[in-house]
């Protein structure tokens, strides 16, 4: 690509990654799909649907929300627009990440009930984290059965909130999370071992809250949606045995290491009688208002709006990052982009996942930002290539980061800013390396999540 057509091929995946967050937006989601109907809570939107009936006046039954995750503080926005005059929440406890902390605070003018927030730890969990989890516990307090509670998942919740399982500390759990990620477990495996390891997820939230009546809405940024794996499922019994957590561990090598307090829970876990099943309402109790599915067609739907032909690849994106990045650099060097005709449209490749990397190294980086890197080394002197590869929390890793950029050009960029990209890939510092090129993606927290987005447009002149 000339140097404009790269700034234009740029401006349009940034353009188009906007789409996608602001189609998973919790504030949006909420105030434009849910509503007050005939005394209950309803949400609905593209046959998803809940309902959550309000407390009856003059019944003493408390309306209470509770929300857990980057995407909290926002949910809390859209389901306050959503309740009327009549039926504003009571008060509630949102637990969020300190760059949604702001945003959580600002709501208390905007309901009569007292709103609490916390500030978590994130992407492991720290001393914040346990204090936020053991706000939460004193919130619940003792339910009534008049009582109804709003409960709103996002990607972060494991770490943000965290309380140990008896006979574990808070070091304990950090070390065993740290080893599992580390050792490049996806994000299922990496929730079972936070479930069996919790005092409040794997269903522990729920069982606090009986007798009251409860709904759960989330955002979804694991694969498949799956409610027993988003936040950790704090409303939902987990599925995964025991003996499971514990044979992944091992297939790690990850067994070893961990803290021997860790070893006998779950080694007791494994030998113990599966636990009887919590009971749950009939009627649908759960709904994943917003998922990576609706960021994908929000994009394909713009792309396709200003002519531009897309390959719509799905939730494909749960292999290693160097699998991924050898599959893309195939369809983007092979020229199937435009084929021979010069005047073809620009084509878009749009996927999403959760890649997984194996961290080896001692650089900086995250997910997106290593694929990028990776990518960028296959697609070298390719022409008419731009990729984005960025996280839709606006945070790749612990960087500041979204993500980062590749083109034909940024291999070269990166040896004449003085990098050798090559031993940079080595030490996993994909964000060093990056920026030396220019190609760091920059957003901001976006106050939702629903896990990674490669956008590659080819053929743009």
């Amino acid at each position: 690509m000339t140097g404009n057509a790269t700034t234009e091929a740029r401006s349009l995946l940034r353009g188009l990654y906007r789409v996608s967050v602001d189609s998973v937006d919790g504030a949006r989601v909420l105030a434009t799909h849910a509503t007050v109907r005939e005394g209950h809570w309803c949400f609905e939107r593209g046959g998803r649907a809940l309902r959550l009936s309000l407390p009856v006046q003059g019944s003493g039954g408390r309306l209470r929300v509770i929300g857990i995750g980057k995407a909290a503080a926002a949910l809390a926005a859209g389901a306050l627009e959503s309740f009327t005059d009549a039926h504003a929440p009571d008060d509630g406890l949102l637990i969020v990440p300190a760059a949604a902390e702001a945003r959580a605070r600002g709501l208390s003018g905007r309901s009569p009930g007292r709103f609490t927030v916390c500030v978590g730890d994130h992407p492991l969990p720290g001393a914040a984290s346990e204090t936020a989890g053991r706000a939460l516990i004193e919130f619940i307090g003792t339910p009534r059965a008049e009582d109804r509670y709003l409960v709103m998942l996002s990607g972060g919740a494991s770490a943000l909130c965290a309380v140990p399982a008896p006979g574990l500390t808070l070091a304990d759990k950090q070390v065993a999370t740290e080893l599992t990620m580390r050792a490049g477990a996806p994000i299922e495996e990496l929730n079972a071992l936070r479930r069996a390891l919790s005092a409040i997820k794997g269903g522990g939230l729920a069982r606090r809250l009986a007798p009251a009546q409860f709904v759960t809405v989330a955002i979804s940024d694991v694969r498949g949606d799956d409610p027993t794996v988003i936040g950790s499922a704090p409303t939902v019994p987990g599925t995964q045995a025991p003996h499971r957590i514990v044979e992944n561990a091992i297939a790690r090598g990850v067994w070893p290491r961990l803290p021997p307090r860790v070893q006998a829970l779950l080694q007791g876990q494994s030998l113990a009688p599966p636990p009887a099943a919590l009971a749950v309402d009939p009627v649908s109790p759960y709904v994943v208002i917003a998922s990576l599915d609706d960021a994908l067609r929000a994009v394909q739907s713009e792309a396709q709006r200003r002519a531009i032909t897309v390959q719509p690849l799905g939730r494909t994106l749960y292999d290693s990052t160097a699998v991924h990045a050898a599959e893309w650099a195939q369809r983007l060097g092979a020229g199937g982009t435009r084929g021979s005709d010069s005047d073809a449209l620009p084509v878009l490749w749009l996927a999403g996942g959760e890649p997984v990397v194996t961290v080896r190294g001692q650089g900086l980086g995250g997910r997106a930002q290593h694929f990028a890197l990776q990518l960028a080394q296959h697609i070298e002197g390719v022409p008419e290539v731009c990729v984005l590869a960025a996280g839709t929390d606006g945070r790749d890793g612990p960087t500041d980061a979204a993500g980062g950029f590749a083109d034909g050009g940024t291999w070269a960029r990166i040896r004449a800013a003085g990098g050798d990209p090559v031993a940079l890939l080595a030490d996993d510092d994909s964000h060093t390396a990056l920026a030396l090129a220019g190609d760091v993606f920059r957003t901001g927290a976006t106050a939702t999540n629903v896990a990674d987005l490669v956008m590659a447009i080819s053929g743009y002149r």
